[in-house]
C-alpha cells in the first residue's frame, strides 16, 4: 500500500517537477480576453437566413465587439488567437450547432480543435425550416450568460452549458407551453389533466412559436432538436426557453433508438413535473 502511494505521488508531481517552466492553462484563462477580443460573426445560410441571423446578433450580442465575415474569411484567420469566432455548422449526429470557438493555431483543416467556448444544437442537418431563427435571440442571450460566468469559473466553463442548465424548479410559478410537434408520443388523458392543472399545454408548433416570439411573460416554451437523417447514434435535445427573460431552463440530452421516442415523452415530463415541485 505504501508502495502505491508513493508511485502515486511520484506520478502526479513528475510532470510538475520536470516541466517546471510549462504553464497549466485553465479553461477560464483561455477565455478571460474573449470581451477584449473581437468575435467574428460567420455568415454560411442563404440571404434570407443571414439576413435574421445579422439582425438577431445586433439586437442581442453585448458581451463583446463583433464583426460579421464569410467563409472564406473564417478559412484564412481561424488560426488566429486574436479573435473568437460564432457560426453554425453540422456535426456527426444529424444536427446542426451553433458553436463559439477561439482563433487555435496550428489546427489546420482539423475545425474541430479549435477551443471550444460553448456550443448548443440548433436545428437538424437537411431541415428547411426556419424555427431555429425564433430561437437565436434567446440562444444568443444565454451563450452570453454562460460565456460571462466560464471568463471567472471553471466548473462552469468545462462543466458545458447543458450542466448549468439545471433550473427547472425557477419555472415553477411560470406557464410552460409544450409545441405538439416536441412531444414524442401521445399523452395519457389523466396525465395531461394533471399537466394543466401545473399550466403546462400542449398547444400547436405555431401557438408557441408566437409566444417565443412575442417574448410572454413568465412564459417558458419548448423547444426540441433531433437529426432528420439516420445516424449511426441518435440523440434528441429537449429544451426548456424563458420567452421574455431567455434563460435556459432545462436541457436535457436522450439516446432513442424509435423515431417516436424522440422529444418529450410522459416520462420526461412527469420528471419535469417532480422537479417543479409545484
Amino acid at each position: 500500500m505504501k508502495r502505491i502511494v508513493c508511485l502515486m505521488v511520484l506520478f502526479f508531481t513528475l510532470p510538475f517537477v520536470s516541466g517546471a517552466q510549462a504553464k497549466i492553462y485553465t479553461k477560464k484563462m483561455k477565455v478571460a480576453d474573449f470581451t477584449e477580443k473581437t468575435l467574428k460573426v460567420v455568415m454560411l445560410g442563404n440571404e434570407i437566413e443571414n439576413t435574421a441571423f445579422r439582425t438577431e446578433v445586433v439586437n442581442h450580442w453585448k458581451l463583446s465587439p463583433y464583426e460579421f465575415c464569410s467563409i472564406q474569411d473564417f478559412k484564412r484567420l481561424k488560426e488566429d488567437d486574436r479573435y473568437y469566432f460564432m457560426f453554425i455548422a453540422g456535426k456527426e449526429d444529424g444536427l446542426d450547432y451553433l458553436e463559439v470557438v477561439k482563433g487555435t493555431r496550428g489546427v489546420g483543416e482539423r475545425i474541430e480543435k479549435m477551443l471550444a467556448v460553448v456550443n448548443l444544437p440548433i436545428r437538424a442537418t437537411g431541415d428547411r425550416g426556419l424555427r431555429y431563427l425564433s430561437y437565436m435571440g434567446a440562444y444568443l442571450d444565454f451563450f452570453q450568460e454562460f460565456i460571462a460566468d466560464a471568463m471567472t469559473n471553471d466548473i462552469i466553463g468545462y462543466s458545458g452549458l447543458y450542466r448549468k442548465a439545471l433550473n427547472a424548479k425557477l419555472i415553477q410559478d411560470s406557464a410552460i407551453r409544450i409545441a405538439d410537434c416536441d412531444v414524442a408520443q401521445p399523452l395519457d388523458g389523466t396525465f395531461k389533466v394533471m399537466m394543466e392543472e401545473n399550466n403546462i399545454y400542449v398547444l400547436p408548433e405555431q401557438e408557441v412559436t408566437d409566444l417565443m416570439l412575442a417574448s410572454a411573460g413568465k412564459t417558458v416554451v419548448s423547444y426540441c432538436l433531433r437529426p432528420l437523417a439516420e445516424v449511426k447514434h441518435k440523440y434528441c435535445y429537449t429544451l426548456l426557453i424563458g420567452a421574455e427573460d431567455h434563460k435556459l431552463y432545462y436541457c436535457n440530452k436522450k439516446y432513442y433508438v424509435f423515431d417516436q421516442d424522440a422529444g418529450f415523452n410522459q416520462s420526461s415530463l412527469s420528471k419535469l413535473l417532480k422537479k417543479i415541485s409545484r
